[in-house]
C-alpha cells in the first residue's frame, strides 16, 4: 500500500535499541547539552531529528526511503540484539549474533548525527577508481561507464550525499578479507549486580580516535552499550567479564564529554552525579585526556589478566 506522505520524525537511535535503556515504566531521563535541563522522556520521543532520513527527488518530490531501508536492516538485527540482551556473563554469544550486531553498529555509526559531516565528506570518493569506496559503480543500462559531467552531478547532490550513509557501513565487508576475526575477540562486559549502570548518548560508539572515520576500520576498537546492563568492548582480548565501578564511572563521563547533545539515563539522581562528575572535568580542563584514560584502564586491566 503506498504511504500518502513520507514520514518525519527520523530516530538516529532507533526505538528497539532505546528500550534496552528505560525503567519498568519505558521511560527514562534526558540530559540536554544544550540547555543544561534534565528530563522525563520515552524512547518514542528522544534520539531523533525531523527530516533527517528525507530526500527530494529529481522530479521534486520528497521521499523517505532511506528511512524504510534503514527499518528493514535493523529489523534483520533485533533478533540477534535481544539474545545478547538476554544473556549472561556465561552465555556464549553466537558468531550470527555478533555479524548481525556488526552490521547493525556500522549501518548506526555512518547516520549519527555526529558522523554526518565526515560522511558527506566521503561520499564524494565514491565512483572513483583506486580507493577504499570504489565498490559501489555508477553504470549505465548497459554496463558502460557513464559520463564524467553525469557522476559529478549525483556526487553533488544532496540526496546522494545522504545515500551515502548507507553505502558506507559496506566497506568493511568489501575490503577487509579478515574483518570477521575483530568480532571473535569481542568482549561483552556485565554490570556485577545486573543493575542498569550504563548510560547512552547521541553518540554512543567510543572510538579510540585513531581510525574513527576510517570506512574500513572505523569499528576496530571501540565501546559500545548494548544495555543499561552490558557493554560491548572491541579491541581488547583478555577475557574479564565484569569491571570496576570507577570503570563505568569513567565510560559513562567519556559517553557524556562525546554526546553531541543528548544523554540518556533510567535513574535521575545518577545521571545527576555522573554529570556533576563530568563538570569537574570541565572545570579543571581535564576533557582532552579523558577517552584515552579510559581505554588506558582497559589496556592495564588486560595486562593484568595476562
Amino acid at each position: 500500500m503506498k504511504k500518502e506522505k513520507p514520514s518525519k520524525k527520523h530516530h538516529y537511535l532507533p526505538r528497539h535499541y532505546l528500550r534496552g535503556f528505560t525503567d519498568s515504566d519505558g521511560g527514562f531521563f534526558v540530559y540536554d547539552k544544550h540547555t543544561g535541563k534534565i528530563f522525563a522522556a520515552s524512547p518514542d520521543a528522544a534520539f531523533f531529528e525531523n527530516d533527517l532520513n528525507t530526500v527530494e527527488l529529481p522530479n521534486g518530490n520528497h521521499s523517505d526511503f532511506l528511512e524504510d531501508l534503514y527499518t528493514a536492516i535493523e529489523n534483520q538485527s533485533w533478533n540477534s540484539l535481544d539474545t545478547i540482551r538476554a544473556s549472561t556473563f556465561n552465555t556464549p554469544i553466537e558468531p550470527l549474533d555478533r555479524m548481525n550486531l556488526f552490521s547493525f553498529l556500522l549501518f548506526l555509526h555512518w547516520r549519527l548525527p555526529s558522523n554526518i559531516a565526515m560522511a558527506d565528506k566521503l561520499s564524494s570518493q565514491f565512483f572513483r577508481e583506486g580507493n577504499v569506496l570504489d565498490y559501489f559503480k555508477l553504470l549505465s543500462r548497459t554496463g558502460s561507464a557513464v559520463p564524467k559531467e553525469v557522476v559529478e552531478r549525483v556526487l553533488n547532490s544532496p540526496a546522494f550525499k545522504k545515500s551515502a550513509r548507507i553505502i558506507l557501513p559496506f566497506a568493511p565487508f568489501f575490503k577487509d578479507t579478515n574483518w570477521w576475526s575483530n568480532l571473535a575477540g569481542w568482549r561483552f562486559v556485565y554490570s556485577g549486580d545486573e543493575n542498569n549502570w550504563f548510560i547512552v548518548g547521541d553518540n554512543p560508539v567510543i572510538t579510540r580516535g585513531e581510525s574513527d572515520h576510517d570506512p574500513v576500520d572505523c569499528l576496530k576498537e571501540f565501546i559500545f552499550p548494548i544495555s543499561g546492563k552490558i557493554l560491548l568492548i572491541s579491541g581488547h582480548s583478555p577475557a574479564g567479564r565484569t569491571l570496576p565501578p570507577d570503570f563505568t564511572v569513567q565510560y559513562s563521563v567519556v559517553l557524556i564529554e562525546r554526546a553531541r547533545r543528548f544523554v540518556a539515563c533510567q535513574n535521575q539522581s545518577f545521571l545527576e552525579a555522573l554529570l556533576k562528575y563530568h563538570q569537574l572535568h570541565v572545570q579543571y580542563e581535564k576533557t582532552d585526556i579523558i577517552v584515552r584514560d579510559l581505554f588506558e584502564m582497559l589496556d592495564e586491566k588486560g595486562k593484568n589478566e595476562t
